[in-house]
């Protein structure tokens, strides 16, 4: 009744990889045993920690100097939490969505990539390049330890073509938004909340630096055409003891993202400064600022990037459509790859609209799993055969 690509999909999303609350340990030997079937495809894997392993599938094209095409989706998605009205792990279809936590971030994704290297390798086609699928672990977490062990290790070839197959909604996104992640220790006095003055009071302090923050980010002067402002949001905050104890400490988890032309050099001064005024308005409190994870600046792909004509032409092909140009407002594997080497040739596309990453009762709408599998495998005929498909 439904395409492979959707029906993959599902097995992937009734395989729980939640980050941190568990591991990526079975998913990466279901893959690794999916394109273990197929022909001409090397399948080899990388330990990153203690069970959780990326699977990198090579298809191997005929010698060329051509830059080979690397296609990679994460397998961790974010915990189940809240009231779902589905199974976060059922993988049911109703009225033409598939429900279930990363079903849209991102194993729809990684199906697509998947189901497109099998029609490859089924038809044996010979590509001028070579062509990687990777599934990647901990794209989730704060280090993104999966795709720089990649790095690393020199996997990935250094002149490497990079497609994530993050949700875009099927547009092709061409510039990241930043990410920055930071924890603040507040300092305080613990006291009796009746000598409440005897007390420095963390949690106040943490008050205080939570609205300079606010205020200093909305004062920015940049406005990115696609992105518009820079945001930035209190993840977790945390503090005190009881009720009737004045907060000693108070512990603040921030996300800042950057929209260009905004840079991490002119962003940690923001935090910085923001700290020290919401202490100062809290007598006796002081705060000590850390990176949270990597300092992840926004990037933008190169305008000559040779996959983007390839893309434009596959979708015109299957949609008779123009393919729209957007931003993605996180980050993804392929920019930190960016960010690691320097390669601009970065690209995402995939399944899924944002807007639905990391809710309750997340879903992708099962049209697109079967859209983006379609202009992905014409895209790589595209870019690794000179025509498409008939």
């Amino acid at each position: 009744m439904f395409s492979e690509a959707v029906r993959l999909t599902q097995q992937l999303v009734q395989i729980p990889t939640e980050n941190p609350n568990g591991s990526e340990r079975e998913c990466s030997t279901f893959v690794e045993n999916y394109l273990k079937e197929l022909d001409n495809v090397n399948v080899t894997t990388q330990r990153v920690e203690e069970g959780r392993t990326n699977v990198i599938a090579k298809y191997k094209g005929n010698p060329s100097d051509l830059p080979p095409i690397v296609i990679i989706a994460h397998m961790d998605t974010v915990p189940v939490e809240g009231k779902w009205t589905v199974d976060p792990f059922g993988a049911e279809i109703v009225e033409g969505k598939l429900y279930g936590r990363g079903s849209c971030d991102m194993k729809s994704g990684l199906a697509c990539a998947l189901i497109m290297i099998k029609h490859i390798s089924e038809n044996n086609i010979p590509l001028n390049r070579d062509l990687y699928v990777i599934a990647c672990v901990d794209e989730e977490g704060p280090y993104m330890k999966g795709v720089n062990a990649l790095v690393d290790e020199q996997i990935i070839p250094n002149d490497a073509l990079i497609i994530a197959t993050e949700p875009t909604n099927a547009t092709l996104s061409t510039v990241h938004k930043g990410t920055i992640w930071y924890e603040i220790l507040v300092e305080g006095k613990s006291s009796h909340g009746g000598n409440a003055h005897l007390g420095a009071d963390a949690a106040h302090a943490a008050a205080e630096i939570i609205v300079k923050l606010k205020e200093k980010v909305k004062k920015l002067p940049y406005d990115h055409d696609i992105f518009g402002k820079s945001t930035i949001s209190i993840g977790t905050i945390g503090g005190g003891h009881k009720t009737n104890m004045v907060a000693g400490s108070c512990r603040i988890e921030v996300d800042f993202r950057l929209a260009p032309p905004l840079t991490k050099e002119e962003a940690n001064p923001i935090v910085t400064s923001a700290v020290e005024e919401g202490c100062a308005n809290v007598k006796g409190t002081q705060a000590k600022v850390q990176h949270y994870g990597w300092e992840r600046p926004p990037i933008e792909t190169d305008l000559n990037c040779p996959l983007i004509a390839p893309f434009e032409k596959a979708y015109l092909k299957v949609t008779g459509k123009e393919l729209e140009k957007t931003g993605f407002p996180a980050y993804t594997d392929a920019s930190m790859i960016g960010l690691r080497t320097g390669n601009r040739n970065i690209l995402v596309f995939g399944p899924g609209h944002l807007d639905q990453a990391h809710v309750i009762d997340e879903f992708v709408e099962i049209a697109q799993i079967d859209l983006c599998t379609e202009v992905l495998t014409e895209m790589v005929l595209e870019a690794g055969t000179g025509s498409t498909s008939q």
